[in-house]
């Protein structure tokens, strides 16, 4: 966990340099009382202790990490299907073709016949 810190509140950057003072870097993510990454008042629950500070920060990382967790199984579903897609034979080609070509029949014919 790096932070930097980027507060309007000269006194609540005071408590949060005080508070993450082993946390602090200018890569990390923008902690801010107006605009940045993680948002006081938003993100980080007014009033807090130090103890509570690490605790929300420490939920803010493992909602991130499950974020991009997330992310990447859904890219890795999409590969395995790309990769799927490029194994399948003439032969699963032409059947799933068939296949899809028979549900769309099938839906149009009792859409056609449900009207009357």
């Amino acid at each position: 966990m790096k932070y930097k810190i980027s507060c309007k509140s000269l006194l609540l950057q005071k408590a949060l340099e005080s508070f993450l003072e082993q946390f602090l870097d200018e890569d990390g993510d923008v902690i801010s009382d107006e605009k940045g990454d993680i948002l006081i008042g938003k993100d980080i629950k007014k009033p807090f202790s130090k103890s509570t500070l690490l605790i929300q920060l420490e939920n803010i990382e493992n909602r991130k990490k499950i974020t991009n967790f997330n992310l990447l199984a859904n890219e890795c579903k999409d590969v395995r299907k790309q990769v799927k897609e490029v194994e399948l034979s003439f032969d699963e080609k032409v059947d799933n073709l068939v296949e899809e070509f028979s549900k769309k029949l099938k839906k149009l014919i009792k859409e056609e016949y449900g009207k009357k």
